[in-house]
């Protein structure tokens, strides 16, 4: 195997570089062969307690509020339904139409993602103050937007509603799927990036779960008891508030932003219960000479650069898909789902229990094998089946009639719709978009997709029940359209991410020539300005 040797101004040296099976390292000079002894293993990274629990906290108070908030209002619609009838009925003395009402409801239910949408222009500017610092102010808002939803039946206004939830929007955008992508994989070990990055989606999955249950009529779905269901939500932001103070900075903030090495280093050593951080250290330090003569980017210019436009396109096009397939129209409608479906009304919340169970199961068991198989497998593997089961409910819900069963056949597509979303669009997108850009550009990049992701949201939450009215069950085509063009887009378009440096990614991209690229995860492209040097192990 061969390599060049590089010198300190990245141009390449005649002189090849040999390594042999003993992995002693040989240059060939023309003086003849010199050998030297050079270890090529690297101390593995530890995962201790303190990054565990930290991260676990981190995202579970980001993004629980983001399930919760979607699970709690299709939970509580029918007696959310009859409260704003009531409302109008003491304030105006007359009756709400049915379009009128079923306006009110899509705009309580769009509040959260235009909240989303209008938090992820924020996260840029957040991210100035520290990632710790940040998401704490922010679950404070989620605690007062909980009081807000708490008291909204006392009010009697369903305005207070609204703004609750838009609060929430925001702190699930800029805590949940802005900052705490950023922090995980600038915190966690690289080879264990993905699995923390997998528990953004468990946490989402773990709210929908609850708030399915705890909506139950037996439970807090009643007409009296549904403003303290909703507002439960604010649970983990009070932990995290309470814990904040004890969890770690990023390293790579205090090397790269603050010009902390010797901090950054005692915190690495830390952080990994081990004194050998050298590996670390190498590739933090090699992007810094990198970024020498960078700045950090805005918005614009990652938009704009050239260099940065297959990561740009990809992470607009994932982002986009994951909304633009249905999951969460699925998700806030679910029991209106399963009633256009034929399913007997008693059964309905049961059958939205069961499918948040297994979108749980399923998470977690994607979460376990994140590191067993790439983030671009899981995407593809995810779309592809989204694709295919939207095409089976779309069958399902046409032939309805058929027979008593065709109903249930429903269900099933929707459960394997959402493990679909489970196996990849869900754990993997913010993920593979966070990996996929350097120090300069990840803040920046991070906001795009946030800023696409909520956008798509909000656009689908409002028109999904309209879309739904107007073409029935034949709406799931369109989706499962959308989800086949992405599954193809990634297979092609998108390299592997796994257990690489952010520098590799970068470069992985420049040098795109899929799909054969894609299998040769261990090259590794190295260099600056015009000069670029592989290294094939």
């Amino acid at each position: 195997m061969e390599v060049h040797k590089v010198d300190s101004s990245s141009k390449l040296v005649d002189q090849p570089i040999t390594y042999n099976e003993e992995d002693t390292l040989t240059e060939t000079t023309e003086l003849g062969p010199i050998t030297q002894d050079a270890t090529t293993t690297k101390p593995k990274q530890k995962l201790t307690w303190w990054v565990v629990w930290s991260l676990s906290i981190t995202v579970m108070a980001g993004t629980y509020q983001y399930g919760y908030s979607i699970g709690s209002v299709n939970a509580a619609a029918i007696p959310i339904r009859r409260s704003i009838q009531q409302y109008h009925m003491n304030k105006y003395n007359s009756t709400l139409s049915e379009g009128k009402l079923q306006i009110i409801q899509v705009t309580i239910v769009a509040a959260f993602p235009v909240g989303g949408f209008l938090g992820s222009c924020l996260i840029t500017n957040l991210r100035q103050y520290g990632y710790v610092k940040s998401m704490a102010a922010l679950h404070a808002i989620t605690v007062f937007g909980s009081i807000l939803l708490g008291i909204s039946k006392l009010t009697q206004s369903f305005e207070v509603l609204i703004i609750g939830r838009i609060l929430i929007g925001i702190v699930s955008s800029t805590a949940g799927t802005g900052i705490a992508p950023m922090y995980i994989v600038e915190v966690s070990p690289k080879q264990y990036r993905g699995m923390f990055g997998s528990l953004i989606s468990l946490s989402i999955a773990l709210g929908i779960f609850i708030a399915n249950i705890l909506g139950l009529q037996e439970v807090l779905g009643t007409d009296d008891l549904w403003p303290i269901f909703l507002s439960l939500t604010c649970l983990p932001s009070v932990l995290f508030i309470s814990l904040c103070y004890f969890m770690p900075a990023s390293p790579r903030r205090l090397y790269l932003n603050a010009g902390d090495k010797t901090g950054a280093e005692n915190l690495l050593k830390r952080l990994r219960d081990n004194d050998d951080v050298t590996d670390e250290l190498d590739d933090l330090d090699q992007e810094l000479k990198e970024r020498k003569n960078t700045k950090q980017m805005s918005l614009w210019e990652v938009v704009t650069s050239s260099n940065l436009r297959r990561q740009v396109i990809a992470a607009v096009v994932i982002s986009s898909c994951q909304q633009l397939t249905g999951m969460n129209g699925v998700q806030f409608y679910m029991n209106e789902l399963y009633r256009l479906s034929g399913i007997p009304n008693a059964i309905i919340p049961y059958c939205a229990i069961a499918t948040a169970g297994v979108l749980v199961v399923a998470t977690v068991i994607v979460s376990l094998a994140a590191e067993k198989s790439g983030r671009r497998n899981f995407l593809v593997a995810g779309f592809g089946i989204e694709s295919v089961s939207l095409l089976c409910l779309s069958v399902a819900s046409v032939t309805q009639s058929l027979a008593s069963w065709v109903p249930y056949i429903a269900i099933l597509c929707a459960l394997c719709f959402i493990i679909g979303f489970s196996i990849g669009p869900g754990p993997m997108t913010l993920t593979c978009v966070a990996e996929s850009f350097s120090q300069s550009s990840r803040s920046a990049a991070l906001t795009l997709s946030c800023l696409v992701l909520w956008f798509s949201f909000t656009l689908l939450v409002v028109a999904w029940p309209y879309i739904q009215a107007a073409l029935g069950g034949y709406a799931y085509l369109v989706f499962s359209v959308i989800a086949a063009l992405c599954c193809v887009y990634i297979y092609f378009s998108i390299p592997e991410t796994k257990n690489r440096s952010f520098i590799e990614i970068e470069h992985s991209y420049k040098q795109l020539k899929l799909p054969s690229c894609v299998s040769t995860p261990n090259t590794v492209v190295t260099g600056s300005n015009n000069h670029e040097n592989t290294t094939t192990v």
